[in-house]
């Protein structure tokens, strides 16, 4: 109950929880306001990252859609820039755990599809634009049905920069061992 001055103390019905769906909009309401908090926690770099972010993902999906397989996966595994072994002794002009974080949220945010493949279209040619060059890798696994599902990720180093969890996939396409 909460007072009321005009008609002293009054129970609501989305208080005592009796109208149809009011828990799940006082979930979402908190939800909301959670998602609003971290949104205004962000910096201006980190908007800047979140908007190339968005950018690359855009370009990727595009990519996607006008270019046949081969030429995708044929770009994706070109060695243009050195490889992260080699790049490591040299500082990159990019923070790629932060390429990673941003490519990550704003596929979940962008209103077109943004897979695995595309995630990691979009981060590779950020990076490459910025002089690293990722491991890219493509693997198969069995779903639960017997049938097959891929996943694609990219690797820098120790970390994986797009894709997640992959180790119930079995390698189909790798980089060429140094």
């Amino acid at each position: 109950m909460r007072p009321n001055s005009k008609h002293g103390n009054v129970v609501t019905p989305v208080e005592t929880g009796t109208c149809p769906g009011s828990q799940r909009v006082e979930a979402s309401m908190g939800w909301g306001m959670r998602k609003i908090n971290r949104a205004v926690q962000l910096t201006l770099s980190d908007w800047r990252y979140l908007a190339t972010a968005s950018v690359e993902l855009f370009e990727a999906r595009y990519r996607f859609a006008t270019n046949s397989p081969k030429r995708i996966l044929q770009g994706l595994q070109e060695q243009s820039s050195p490889s992260p072994r080699e790049h490591l002794g040299h500082p990159a002009t990019i923070d790629v755990e932060r390429v990673s974080w941003a490519v990550t949220l704003a596929a979940h945010y962008v209103p077109w599809r943004s897979d695995c493949l595309i995630q990691v279209m979009a981060a590779d040619r950020w990076l490459r634009r910025h002089g690293v060059c990722a491991d890219f890798h493509l693997g198969v696994a069995k779903d639960v049905d017997g049938g097959l599902k891929a996943h694609a990720w990219l690797r820098y180093g120790n970390l994986t920069v797009t894709g997640g969890r992959y180790d119930e996939f079995a390698p189909l396409i790798e980089p060429p061992a140094n």
